[in-house]
Parts: structure tokens; sequence; C-alpha cells
């Protein structure tokens, strides 16, 4: 911390400088929508999220963005977009079952030597 940065010391210090504070009202629903518009066309508002991980699928998430070229959090984006295109309503997953059932009749590959 800097030498010359003045923060109160002592009770009445505190109370002046937080009567000294003024605050901004928050901007509504329709404020928030008018500064979105406002916003140039393609320009992406982006999200900040935090997600713990454990240690072993951060380095495996950090190895295969540096194998990728780029930062891993364009990785992580990447990750999800095609998992959730994966998921489209169209999209229809099947049984265990049926699975192992189609899979049962696929007849193997013979190779001639």
């Amino acid at each position: 911390m800097s030498e010359d940065s003045k923060l109160p010391q002592t009770a009445d210090e505190v109370g002046e400088f937080m009567d000294d504070l003024v605050f901004e009202e928050l901007p509504t629903a329709e404020d928030e929508a008018d500064m979105l518009a406002s916003l140039p066309a393609g320009s992406g508002v982006m999200v900040v999220r935090s997600v713990r991980l454990p240690l072993e699928l951060d380095q495996a998430v950090a190895d295969a963005a540096k194998v990728a070229g780029v930062h891993k959090s364009t990785w992580v984006r990447q990750a999800i977009e095609t998992a959730l295109a994966t998921q489209s309503d169209q999209d229809e997953p099947i049984s265990r079952a049926d699975a192992l059932r189609a899979l049962t009749l696929l007849r193997p590959i013979r190779h001639v030597t």
C-alpha cells in the first residue's frame, strides 16, 4: 500500500469517510436494455463465470488449449458450445440395450492376407 494513501484510522475518520461516499442508482432493466442495444453490431457481451475444476482437469484443459493454440477460456468456451450443439432438440438418445443390440448386428471386418 502506498504511503500517501489516506485511509481512515479512527472511528471518527471512518464515519467521516462513510458520510462522504456517494452511491449511484442501479440501472433499471430498461436502462440495461438500452445500453445493450447501443453496442455496435457483432460485439458480443461476455459473461464471466467462475468454475471449480480439479487440478488434473485444469491441467488437461491447459494442455489441450496449448495444443489447439488458444487460451484456456477459449478452449473451454468452444467445448461448451460443442456440448450444447450435440444436445439439440433433434438429438434422440437411445438406450444402452438398443445400442448393444445394434452393435451385435454389425459384422466384423475380415482382413484378407
